[in-house]
């Protein structure tokens, strides 16, 4: 029997949903309870990048199994002066003098996150698929992502999906690839 995968717009409701997966997304596995609350806060508001607003859910056979946050780079810089002053316990304070994620221009992928119970079963394709939807109703040229290249199942699945290389950014000290496709 096919399993469904259908697609869903987040809603404020799913703030702790969206909250666990950005933190599974960015590989930091030891939050507290605490801590995801303190995010799932951030989700729930609309001018943020982890918002509901910017969350893609995908469900196999009804459950929650995955998260996509993508959004218009042209919002980013407004949107990270926002949050990651109030998430200081994981980005530190030198944001500031970071490499911008994303720009006008592009669509970026900002995180995405399959459960891992529910992974290698078409989810995080359908969702960067959902991406590229967004991207083309929003009318903007280009996908972005920055993906760490030592994430190869990650960094496969991008190739996979027509993204190709150009250049690197250096975001919370780390170096990434960036990745684009051209719609």
């Amino acid at each position: 029997m096919d399993r469904l995968i259908t697609l869903r717009k987040a809603s404020p409701a799913d703030a702790r949903f969206i909250a666990e997966n950005v933190l599974r997304a960015l590989h930091i596995d030891e939050a507290d309870d605490a801590h995801i609350e303190h995010l799932a806060g951030i989700s729930r508001r609309e001018d943020t990048l982890y918002s509901w607003r910017n969350s893609t859910i995908a469900l196999y056979d009804g459950v929650p199994a995955g998260l996509m946050v993508a959004y218009d780079g042209a919002r980013y810089r407004q949107m990270r002066d926002i949050t990651f002053p109030m998430i200081r316990i994981y980005v530190g304070d030198d944001y500031q003098s970071m490499d911008d994620e994303a720009c006008a221009g592009e669509f970026y992928l900002d995180s995405l996150s399959v459960l891992p119970e529910f992974q290698r079963r078409g989810i995080a394709s359908a969702l960067i698929q959902e991406m590229f939807r967004l991207q083309e109703e929003a009318g903007i040229p280009l996908a972005t992502i920055a993906v760490d290249p030592e994430n190869d199942t990650a960094y496969r699945l991008y190739l996979k999906s027509g993204f190709r290389k150009n250049g690197q950014v250096t975001v919370f000290n780390t170096t990434f690839d960036r990745l684009e496709r051209k719609a």
